[in-house]
């Protein structure tokens, strides 16, 4: 049997399209992994802003005890996910620490005057680091998973001020559970 040589062109695209799938294949696997957290984080964004419009004075409490189990959930996921990289999981929760810590130091110094603008800074918060994320490693689902909680969260916050909280937990949350069962769908 004979063999027939390849043109060094066809290697080139060969090697192009090995490429291609390498990278298409190593951003599915970065969405399903990315999926369960947009998936938790937006079940506690329901239930929160849900609990908070009910109960606005104890909203501190609630918001606090969802973070920590949220954090805890999210730790667990990411060590069941794949135990022998651990040291990437904590620097996941840390960096998840560090965006509430930042959001607790900033209101420490600069309170919001109202509950609708201490329900806007996290979701506008989370909007960036995801529009962040999807721009330095993730892709663009992560990009517009951004956008669409930051947008949504601008216009509650502007067009409907009587129902903030209660249109951020369904429409913020909602947006982050779809695009989690989005990301497990690659």
């Amino acid at each position: 049997m004979e063999t027939q040589a390849i043109s060094p062109e066809q290697a080139a695209d060969a090697l192009k399209q090995a490429a291609a799938a390498e990278k298409r294949s190593a951003q599915a696997y970065r969405y399903q992994r990315f999926a369960p957290y947009l998936f938790l984080w937006g079940v506690i964004w329901v239930i929160g802003c849900g609990a908070t419009d009910l109960a606005p004075h104890w909203s501190g409490w609630i918001w606090l005890g969802l973070i920590l189990g949220a954090l805890a959930v999210s730790i667990a996921v990411g060590r069941g996910a794949e135990p022998s990289r651990s040291k990437s999981n904590w620097r996941i929760a840390l960096s998840f620490t560090t965006i509430w810590a930042f959001i607790a130091s900033t209101y420490a110094v600069m309170a919001p005057v109202s509950r609708m603008q201490q329900g806007a800074f996290p979701p506008l918060v989370v909007a960036f680091f995801y529009i962040l994320l999807g721009l330095l490693w993730t892709g663009p689902r992560l990009i517009i998973a951004g956008l669409a909680v930051g947008v949504l969260t601008l216009g509650g916050f502007f067009y409907l001020p009587q129902h903030f909280l209660l249109w951020e937990g369904f429409v913020g949350g909602g947006a982050l559970i779809l695009a989690g069962m989005w990301f497990r769908r690659v």
